[in-house]
């Protein structure tokens, strides 16, 4: 259907929204704390693998569009346990991404409404989402559009305001120059450890790059408007956040952010705008919201696409006439619900720990992505030598990230819960193997 076609406009919105969320305004002042402010070269790198997992997926759906995307190049690459590990792990990212999301958009309702109960603002933003979703890809291309505008506008200003701050055209007490890079300890005050420690961190706010997949082929012309779609998410992605992360470090001393809010606010108060919290807790609150959405999206088409390819229920192929694949929907929901109760039961550094499994599993899967690419044999996709060598130099570099994890306590325990997902699924791979289960799909 014509109408449901997405524009180039709203596929780089809903890219930028998909990946620009919550992690990137929060994360980023651990990512700091951690390493220092050679946590600037922490982005870089982080950069580079975004770049390159999103490069490689859109050569596969320029040579290949298709729904399901991802999923369904890793079976045709790797095999039944290539389209079963992909389409199943990024599920499950996806709806413990949604659970700690909507704690979060709820935590940052209560600023505003205190007496209010968590679970209430949880139900009305669940059911938000779930309803945007069911209005169909053109609808939620739509309101996606809306809520990353927000945020690149917010950022746009942090930018801004770090930019008159520098050049003192916006009177203030503190010290502001490049020599706060290099005080209290120097660039990199806890050495190589303090690095590898921050990886981790630093690539939290660049996932969610497979929603851009999965939405590319809903667009007009996917061979056209994927290429360019990627190169301009790419470019402000990069732009803004080194920008806005490199004005805060020579704006804020890095010793001096807290963790527990995020170091954005921190520079906005040196400016003295009135209401600053408020502010800057609604943007966040949007960031929260467009990430929940977007992976309420990406989960229903990978669950979608695992229907057809034989490794879930064929009935969660059914779409409504807003090619809308309800079923799965109404799954993912139901797993979100879940998620959601799972984060009032749990202490919060268990949920903590839970998260940061996800994460986890989350960037193994592009570790899957890569070699899909790697292994995917198509006459229309053309992959040079460097490609190849850039592919497994980001294979590396994930899995240099994911071994940091090890230095940091609560990481270290999402490495493992990383590995126990892993070995569930292995163990379910197996005995559907055996039992033919997929066959009978």
């Amino acid at each position: 259907m014509e109408n449901q076609k997405l524009t180039i406009t709203e596929l780089t919105l809903i890219g930028v929204g998909g990946i620009l969320g919550a992690g990137f305004f929060l994360a980023t002042g651990i990512a700091i704390r951690t390493a220092g402010p050679i946590v600037l070269f922490n982005y870089l790198i982080s950069a580079f693998i975004m770049s390159q997992v999103f490069y490689v997926l859109s050569n596969m759906i320029i040579s290949n569009p298709v729904e399901g995307t991802f999923r369904v190049y890793a079976e045709k690459a790797l095999g039944d346990v290539g389209g079963f590990f992909s389409g199943w792990i990024y599920w499950t990212a996806g709806i413990f991404i949604m659970g700690s999301e909507v704690t979060a958009s709820a935590i940052f309702t209560k600023y505003w409404f205190p007496n209010m109960p968590l679970w209430l603002f949880s139900l009305i933003y669940s059911i938000l989402v779930i309803t945007v979703n069911l209005m169909g890809t053109k609808n939620f291309g739509k309101i996606e559009t809306w809520f990353s505008t927000i945020k690149i506008t917010a950022l746009f200003i942090i930018v801004i305001i770090g930019i008159l701050l520098v050049t003192d055209m916006i009177p203030h007490k503190n010290y502001i120059g490049i020599g706060n890079l290099f005080q209290k300890g120097g660039l990199a005050p806890y050495g190589i450890k303090g690095f590898l420690a921050s990886m981790l961190m630093s690539l939290i706010p660049f996932g969610g790059i497979e929603v851009i997949a999965m939405s590319s082929v809903k667009t007009k012309d996917p061979e056209k408007y994927t290429p360019i779609a990627r190169k301009l998410i790419v470019l402000i992605l990069i732009s803004l956040y080194l920008s806005s992360i490199f004005l805060l470090l020579i704006t804020v001393p890095w010793n001096t952010i807290s963790l527990k809010e995020s170091p954005f606010i921190k520079l906005l108060k040196l400016s003295g705008i009135p209401y600053i919290g408020s502010l800057m807790n609604f943007v966040i609150l949007t960031a929260a919201l467009t990430t929940m959405n977007g992976a309420m999206y990406g989960v229903t088409q990978v669950l979608y696409s695992l229907g057809q390819g034989r490794f879930a229920p064929t009935f969660l192929t059914t779409k409504n006439k807003k090619d809308v694949p309800v079923y799965a929907l109404a799954l993912s929901s139901t797993g979100l619900f879940i998620a959601v109760i799972l984060s009032y039961l749990l202490p919060k550094d268990v949920y903590e720990y839970i998260t940061s499994a996800t994460g986890f599993v989350q960037f193994f899967n592009w570790i899957i992505i890569l070699l899909t690419y790697i292994n995917y044999k198509n006459p229309n996709l053309k992959k040079s030598s460097k490609d190849i060598l850039l592919s497994w130099t980001a294979i590396f570099l994930i899995a240099l990230t994911l071994s940091g994890t090890l230095l940091v306590p609560k990481q270290r325990v999402g490495f493992i819960g990383g590995f126990a997902i892993l070995f569930i699924f292995s163990l379910i791979f197996y005995i559907a193997q055996r039992t033919k289960l997929f066959d009978r799909w």
